[in-house]
């Protein structure tokens, strides 16, 4: 392992992913990203990334530093933010302890559930930061463009460089990371590249799967099964702890974002044009959101499924009435 210290040149991120097009062109790659997020009453309507849980709260992040949290029954509140990057995903360890990841390798913390945070980590010249997954408050990994791979072993205090432990020469980019349930690491990325460790990220083999385009999320189900989602409608899933995938069917034709297992077993799977899918691995169901906004991730609260994407916030209308 060794330290942070060399990457190649930051690139223009709406070529590493379709979603990232929805990002505006007008911020440009420098310090000047490195300065408190603009307080707007539309945050929540913003293009927003990815959305998790802190406990019972929601937490969103999004374009020029926009994080947004909601407790149950409570409106939507801006946090306070140290950067106008724009903020591509975010994970908590515990209910207070998280972070979030963004362009120009900004890592930020919070350690009170997501209303102020603060910057760890920030190269100007280092590849974009698409995924984030800890294994405890103090071990984390993040992932991201041009196979970047780093892990902290402080809380985020400092990060080492571990690309060059992935089977990936072509140094294709790493788009999502997740453990599941036997706290197993997976990595998956352009040209159907999927990792995996069973050791916290000390080692890494590659894993088969005949596809070869990208990959951009990656869910676990509480019954341990494993969940890739791709272009064009790609969706995988194994029930073997990535060892072999088989491709689930279904009528989308829209890229494939991210999603989760709800409680009674199906899947939620969301994607461009409000498309989104929903049923048992063998029966998924293809419904779209009125609008079409492109959704990007989805999060529970409670009774509540939230999806984010262009327009902000979305609640999903499970229902007959949207399906395609």
């Amino acid at each position: 392992m060794q330290p942070v210290m060399r990457f190649k040149p930051c690139f223009f991120l709406t070529c590493l992913l379709p979603i990232l097009l929805l990002l505006s062109a007008g911020l440009q790659a420098d310090s000047r990203l490195v300065r408190e997020a603009f307080q707007s009453d539309r945050a929540s309507q913003s293009l927003l990334l990815d959305i998790t849980t802190a406990g019972q709260r929601l937490v969103a992040v999004g374009e020029r530093g926009h994080i947004i949290y909601r407790d149950p029954g409570q409106p939507w509140q801006q946090a306070q933010v140290p950067v106008i990057a724009h903020l591509t995903a975010v994970h908590f360890a515990t209910a207070e302890l998280g972070f979030a990841v963004g362009h120009e390798a900004i890592i930020l913390r919070t350690t009170d559930a997501g209303v102020s945070w603060e910057l760890v980590h920030h190269e100007t010249e280092e590849s974009p930061l698409l995924g984030i997954q800890f294994l405890s408050e103090t071990t984390g990994f993040v992932v991201g463009g041009y196979n970047l791979l780093l892990m902290t072993e402080d809380g985020g205090d400092s990060w080492t460089f571990l690309g060059d432990e992935l089977p990936n020469p072509e140094e294709y980019h790493n788009n999502a990371i997740i453990r599941d349930t036997a706290n197993r690491l997976f990595i998956a990325g352009e040209r159907g590249m999927l990792f995996r460790s069973i050791d916290q990220g000390a080692s890494w083999e590659q894993l088969p799967l005949d596809y070869d385009g990208s990959l951009f999320g990656l869910f676990a189900t509480p019954a341990g099964d494993l969940v890739a989602t791709g272009l064009r409608g790609n969706l995988f899933i194994s029930r073997d702890a990535g060892d072999s995938w088989q491709a689930l069917d279904h009528d989308g034709e829209q890229t494939l974002n991210g999603g989760l297992a709800l409680d009674d077993g199906r899947l939620l799977v969301v994607g461009q044009n409000g498309e989104y899918l929903l049923g048992h691995a063998d029966q998924l169901q293809v419904f779209t959101l009125p609008g079409r906004n492109s959704l990007l991730a989805v999060a529970r609260q409670g009774q509540d499924l939230i999806a984010v994407g262009r327009g902000g916030i979305h609640t999903l209308p499970l229902s007959e009435t949207n399906h395609r």
